[in-house]
């Protein structure tokens, strides 16, 4: 191995020799000095990239640092594979001055290129992020950083890339708990970034992925806290009372803080229904009541959902099960279940439907009549469960619990014989129930 590695250094020596003045020029033929440091850069570029292709970094580095002194603006690959060999030289050095001054290079680099080539959008994210990777345990290193990222998504703007998105929100949140950043100014960053998601690609696996990373640096740093999100939002929501989009993301930052309770949510959700009307906006509105148990609120907006006939059956089934919902807690348990059955019909595996049938079935059991009549409710009850269970494996473990709280509800072994019923015949359980089930 190490031959080989002599061996490609004395053939690239031999090389070299070849592209020195006194051997390229013709003749000793007489050439302009714009020409003669055009020619001398290109040697120099030549010379690096040739060791530099060999990952013999040492050797390379001779001929690209009087590249880089020299011809600033001969190339900018050259500040592209400076930024290889420093962080390869950086990563080998020991900690102290000698580590430190080559991260001082590598940062020049990217100062140099900018200069040079601009991109000052796309450049900063990157020096931004390797002053974090070398220097993020030094605070005012990563208010510095913070600053560079700032800079570059405010450039880039939908374009920008995914790690300065995400290395900005952290800077922030460290800058944060560290009491140099107020929780408004990361707020104002993670909105700042999401309204440029929006602007992309929504369905991108990049745009998700990024929006699912920020998402979990703000939660998992307890940024996003229902109290932190109201003091945020206290005068704002009504500030953008007409503004469509903002009322959309406060509404979905609180969803995914589970902050759903909130006044200021609620704002915001009368707020959308007022400016964009349509079923989507009325459901959502109808289930902001639902959580805070508004029930006779929920109904109204639920049920308006519900007049348009355009929505696909996948919704209009959950938006059923949604009014059954609430007329559970409104104890109409007939009603209920007139919602649950359409449900199904128009989505026969959504499973929390039968589960919620069951527990109507139990409920609406005392207009069947005598007490015999009343436990073949919870036969019908069994079915249910058992269906869900069925439909969706998650629910198999709270069905099993269900069907054996009810068990000791079933007519006794003496009423079904005196009924002259054996296990397993059909039976007609009446009322809104409606149902044929089984002895058991």
């Amino acid at each position: 191995m190490r031959r080989k590695v002599l061996k490609k250094i004395i053939l690239t020596a031999i090389l070299l020799l070849f592209l020195l003045p006194g051997f390229a020029q013709e003749l000793n033929k007489p050439i302009s000095a714009e020409e003669a440091l055009k020619q001398k850069c290109g040697e120099y570029i030549s010379a690096y990239r040739t060791f530099f292709t060999m990952d013999l970094y040492d050797y390379a580095m001779i001929k690209w640092i009087q590249a880089f002194d020299e011809c600033p603006a001969s190339s900018e690959r050259m500040y592209i594979d400076g930024v290889s060999m420093y962080r390869s030289f950086i990563k080998d050095a020991p900690e102290g001055p000698e580590k430190e001054r080559k991260i001082d290079s590598l940062l020049l680099i990217y100062d140099r290129r900018m200069e040079y080539f601009g991109g000052e959008g796309n450049i900063l994210g990157r020096k931004g992020r390797d002053l974090l990777t070398y220097r993020g345990g030094d605070i005012d290193e990563v208010e510095k950083a913070y600053g560079m990222l700032k800079r570059s998504v405010e450039l880039e703007r939908e374009k920008s890339r995914e790690p300065a998105m995400l290395l900005l929100i952290s800077a922030g949140i460290t800058l944060n708990k560290e009491g140099r950043m107020e929780n408004s100014q990361v707020f104002d960053d993670y909105f700042l970034l999401s309204s440029f998601l929006d602007q992309g690609d929504g369905s991108s696996s990049r745009v998700k992925r990024t929006r699912e990373r920020m998402d979990d640096l703000m939660l998992s740093k307890n940024i996003l806290n229902c109290e932190t999100l109201d003091a945020y939002f206290a005068d704002k929501v009504e500030q953008h009372k007409e503004d469509v989009n903002f009322q959309l993301t406060l509404t979905r930052t609180y969803t995914l803080a589970v902050c759903e309770l909130s006044d200021i949510f609620l704002q915001a959700e009368e707020n959308l229904y007022r400016l964009k009307p349509g079923p989507e906006s009325a459901h959502e509105l109808g289930m902001a009541f639902l959580r805070r148990k508004e029930f006779d609120k929920a109904l109204i907006y639920l049920n308006e959902a519900l007049e348009d006939q355009d929505t696909d059956n996948v919704t209009r089934s959950k938006w059923n099960y949604d009014l059954a919902r609430v007329n559970m807690e409104l104890r109409d348990y007939c009603v209920a279940i007139d919602y649950a059955r359409e449900a199904l019909k128009l989505n026969n595996d959504l499973a929390n439907a039968y589960v919620l049938l069951g527990d109507a079935f139990i409920n609406s059991r005392s207009n069947l009549g005598d007490d015999f009549q009343q436990r073949t409710a919870f036969w019908a009850a069994a079915d249910m469960y058992g269906r869900a269970a069925a439909a969706d494996p998650t629910l198999e473990a709270d069905a099993e619990e269900k069907l054996a709280e009810i068990q000791d509800s079933f007519p006794s072994k003496e009423d079904v014989f005196f009924r002259d019923l054996k296990q397993g015949d059909p039976y007609p359980v009446g009322g809104c129930i409606n149902e044929t089930t089984t002895v058991k």
